[in-house]
């Protein structure tokens, strides 16, 4: 009677413990990590030094599928240790998913495509990095094309056809919000044949900077950019973007372009590019790449030119080399060699 007390307490501590290992492999089952590193080598004839080594980023990204239509993400840049993206999505439908937290604003073809498949070594185009990016001290500086809010978003139409409305903080990844107001985005893409996507997006928003009388007594100056006019005392101005794109994907040749343009206050900005990519140039995985960026801000006209070459030697994995000639307002124009090693995982 006693053996088989013990067998059976045996038994059922090997059930616990058979059912404790099922839950926590389940869990881990649940959990996807991935990352990229991109490192390089650049050289500006203008600049001072004019060469270095650099570790352009280092990224790591936790995938976490709680349920077969709810999932929570993270992204986290461990070179500048950093948060980029924090969310949690519902998918109620192919063509009705939420997703709240801290993502990329979904504005223009290009803002929202992954560093690790975008073409060139200078990832985004001047005009994207000046409407959403931050690289303009009025659109939330280092945003990166993230911000807090909210999304919805989804495929209809077989896919022809799909669309993201957003309402976000506008100020920015990491940030509080510094006005009451709230940016309020929308994107609507469509796929007439599968390889061509026609794209049109729209943010309108209230910015807000520091700002203090002008020493003629003319009205309000920002600190970060005194010769735009049109501020309030409060610091809020109006801040609105809108772009227009298409992009063409066929098997030998990648092509995308875009114009965008938006109004800061009283400042007036327009840009655009065109990026093509030919793939399997005389080896497999050999593409070459090219650029022209165009950006009429409130400074001046800023054009580059880039071309350039990469090889893909393991999935996501490549090595880069490229040559851009940039000309800024009141510069004379600036040589760039740049080379970048990506490795993904």
């Amino acid at each position: 009677m006693l053996v088989g007390t013990l067998c059976m307490q045996a038994q059922g501590q090997d059930s616990t413990q058979c059912e404790k290992k099922s839950i926590v492999k389940e869990v881990l089952n649940r959990f996807t990590f991935h990352g990229y590193a991109m490192v390089g080598w650049e050289y500006h004839d203008k600049s001072s030094p004019n060469n270095q080594f650099n570790i352009n980023k280092f990224i790591m990204m936790a995938d976490f599928r709680i349920t077969d239509r709810w999932h929570a993400f993270s992204m986290v840049d461990f070179y500048k240790f950093s948060l980029h993206e924090l969310w949690m999505s519902y998918r109620f439908a192919d063509a009705l998913t939420v997703k709240v937290g801290q993502f990329k604003t979904p504005f223009s073809l290009e803002n929202p495509i992954a560093p690790p498949v975008l073409e060139m070594i200078t990832l985004t185009s001047l005009a994207t990095n000046y409407m959403i990016c931050g690289s303009s001290p009025l659109m939330m500086p280092a945003g990166a094309g993230r911000d807090m809010g909210l999304t919805i978003y989804g495929d209809l139409l077989n896919n022809h056809l799909s669309y993201d409305l957003a309402v976000m903080n506008g100020s920015g990844r990491n940030n509080r919000d510094n006005n009451s107001q709230k940016d309020f985005v929308g994107r609507l893409t469509v796929k007439p044949i599968p390889e061509l996507a026609l794209s049109g997006s729209v943010i309108l928003g209230t910015g807000n900077v520091a700002v203090h009388p002008a020493d003629d007594g003319s009205g309000y100056v920002s600190d970060v950019a005194p010769s735009v006019t049109g501020f309030k005392a409060n610091g809020n101005y109006q801040r609105n973007r809108y772009a227009a794109g298409a992009e063409l994907k066929t098997q030998p040749l990648n092509v995308r372009g875009e114009y965008m343009w938006g109004k800061d206050a009283d400042c007036k900005t327009d840009g655009g590019y065109v990026t093509a990519q030919v793939k399997n140039v005389a080896v497999k995985n050999l593409d070459v790449v090219a650029s022209f960026d165009h950006l009429n801000a409130h400074e001046g006209i800023t054009n580059r030119y880039s071309a350039g070459v990469q090889y893909w030697f393991y999935r996501q994995c490549r090595i880069q080399a490229g040559y851009s000639y940039s000309k800024h307002p009141g510069q004379a124009g600036e040589n760039s060699i740049l080379t970048q090693l990506q490795v993904a995982f």
